[in-house]
């Protein structure tokens, strides 16, 4: 009876075989496909293999958009340099982008100057707030003056004629 280990062992030794034996025939399978291209004249297009592949687009179907709205692939704004992937920046980010702890580093070029413009905008704008709330702080609230509080009675009244509700002047209620 063999033990766990020399199964393991024996696991290991087939799968290198396995291996080893895929990668032989990948390379006749490769340069039968090369020549079947040549022979024929194929571009990427014409096999299907330009742009970016969804995993509806690789099954051969697509989704249908919801009516009234319209499907935006979406620019791409960052890109992996190992594998050339790219991720528009919306929705899940992909596993390469992740563990990323500065995303700058996967910027395309385009999006680089937005990117600081926005970082900018940002600082400017967090200034901007802290200089209103420190202002605010400064100045107590001042009480509404009488001819401002004449006024907002005024409106009240206003209001409530347009309503049909009773207003009571000098102790004779008008309407």
């Amino acid at each position: 009876m063999k033990t766990y280990q020399a199964v393991r062992a024996e696991i290991a030794k087939l799968e290198r075989q396995a291996e080893e034996l895929r990668r032989q025939e990948l390379k006749t399978v490769i340069a039968q496909v090369r020549q079947v291209i040549s022979d024929y004249g194929l571009s990427a297009a014409d096999l299907g293999l330009s742009g970016a592949r969804t995993r509806a687009a690789a099954a051969g179907r697509q989704r249908a958009a919801p009516a009234g709205r319209r499907v935006s692939a979406g620019v791409a704004k960052y890109r992996d340099p190992k594998t050339g992937q790219t991720w528009t920046g919306h929705g899940r980010p992909p596993a390469w982008i992740v563990s990323a702890k500065d995303r700058n580093a996967f910027l395309i070029g385009d999006a680089v100057a937005p990117a600081k413009a926005a970082k900018q905008a940002k600082a400017k704008t967090a200034k901007a707030v802290k200089a209103v709330k420190a202002t605010k702080a400064a100045k107590p609230v001042a009480k509404a003056s009488a001819k401002t509080r004449a006024a907002a009675r005024a409106k009240k009244a206003r209001a409530a004629a347009k309503s049909g509700a009773v207003q009571i002047e000098s102790g004779v209620a008008a309407q």
